[in-house]
């Protein structure tokens, strides 16, 4: 390598980190995970319903030093696809078929055990899967953590209070285009909402912009949206918890997330009574973008892995490697692009 400059080696570096693909054959349909990183296996679960593995795009990048994250892509999102392109996709969509593909993809690369990480709607999935595959998981790390239930209109309540009245007025009137199709209407509902998720509007505005266009898909929601604010179909499962899941969980949840700040304790009581859980101060549905320090110090200290020289020293300013990180985030886009 001799004769590369350091600023070369540094982009080399970060090239050898990006994504691998993983493809499962599940007969009827395949489902893909976008590799990245290196060391312990940990899979992300995306939220919605209907994001796909690139929306936690930024949870195994910061993570790429010491996990090899698995980025998911439900059936229906990313290259997660149907053979038959003329197949209807709602009837291939389902709660139990997910986990399923889950456990495919976690036997597809190898891991005898992994770290399931759930974000938002992931979190509901991810529970099922402890559920039902137990002794498959060394730790369940669970983040933006929604209502279950009756709890889920928290959600719906803080947004009408975030949301400026006018955009919610847009939001609303969507519903009323004649000339829309329902996935229309969903997907620009949902781009519309996005940013207050944040604490920041602003920052989720910029942050959707870049965003991948393809990065969800309104008819994964319209086959799930049953069981968000309906848990009927897997609440029985997940009250086996206490019972079969015996592995270390963590939540870590903004204050001012809008699905609430308390979502993590109750579910701790209800169903994870050994979780920890750790609240990021000033920060909304999105932890790993809006305060990313403390949000990697939580996750991989979790994880019991040391911490990449990014957060070895609590100073950023003071911290040579934390602003090489800066960079890199930038160099590599969404959901850094903004140059926060």
């Amino acid at each position: 390598m001799v004769g590369y400059p350091l600023s070369m080696l540094a982009s080399l570096l970060v090239l050898s980190t990006m994504v691998t693909t993983i493809s499962v054959d599940r007969g009827a349909y395949s489902i893909t995970a976008e590799a990245i990183g290196s060391g312990k296996p940990v899979v992300a679960i995306a939220g919605g319903p209907g994001f796909s593995g690139n929306a936690v795009w930024g949870i195994g990048f910061g993570a790429r030093e010491r996990c090899r994250t698995y980025l998911f892509n439900q059936l229906g999102t990313g290259s997660s696809k149907l053979k038959n392109p003329d197949g209807e996709l709602a009837s291939h969509v389902s709660l139990e078929g997910t986990v399923q593909d889950l456990e495919a993809l976690r036997k597809r690369v190898g891991a005898k055990k992994w770290t399931v990480v759930g974000q938002s709607w992931g979190v509901i999935v991810a529970l099922v899967y402890a559920a039902t595959h137990p002794t498959a998981i060394d730790h369940l790390v669970l983040t933006s953590v929604p209502g279950i239930g009756a709890e889920g209109f928290v959600l719906g309540k803080n947004l009408d209070r975030i949301v400026p009245s006018d955009v919610m007025k847009t939001v609303l009137d969507l519903d009323l285009q004649t000339g829309l199709s329902e996935p229309e209407k969903i997907k620009m509902q949902v781009a519309t909402l996005m940013p207050y998720y944040f604490i920041d509007a602003e920052m989720g505005k910029q942050t959707a912009e870049r965003a991948p266009k393809d990065m969800f898909n309104p008819n994964v929601f319209i086959a799930l949206r049953k069981n968000i604010l309906n848990p009927s179909g897997y609440e029985d499962l997940i009250s086996r918890l206490p019972k079969v899941f015996k592995s270390p969980v963590t939540m870590i949840q903004g204050h001012q997330d809008p699905c609430g700040s308390a979502m993590p304790f109750l579910l701790k009581e209800k169903f994870l009574p050994q979780a920890k859980v750790e609240l990021l101060d000033s920060c909304g549905h999105f932890g790993w973008i809006e305060d990313r320090q403390m949000f990697f110090h939580a996750y991989l200290s979790a994880l019991k892995v040391p911490l990449p020289p990014y957060l070895a020293h609590p100073d950023p300013d003071e911290n040579p490697a934390w602003q090489r990180e800066l960079e890199a985030m930038k160099k590599n886009g969404w959901p850094f692009g903004h140059g926060q």
